[in-house]
């Protein structure tokens, strides 16, 4: 079993992001045709969030960290 390059890695983890984007953005468009939420709600919403999370500790960094 070959293990995987740098690259190859990061080509993976991007196709993955992609498709979330993909979903997400299918998510929201009927979201939208339902009368459900706006765009406008949607990013107001999608920032508001981002903008509370700054400052707090990441996930990613404590589930990969080395201690």
């Amino acid at each position: 079993m070959s293990k995987k390059s740098k690259k190859d890695l990061t080509k993976e983890i991007a196709q993955e992001l992609d498709v979330f984007d993909n979903m997400l953005s299918a998510l929201v468009e009927l979201l939208e045709e339902k009368g459900i939420i706006t765009q406008e709600e949607w990013e107001r919403k999608t920032k508001a969030k981002i903008t509370k999370a700054r400052g707090l500790p990441k996930y990613r960094d404590i589930q990969f960290s080395d201690e």
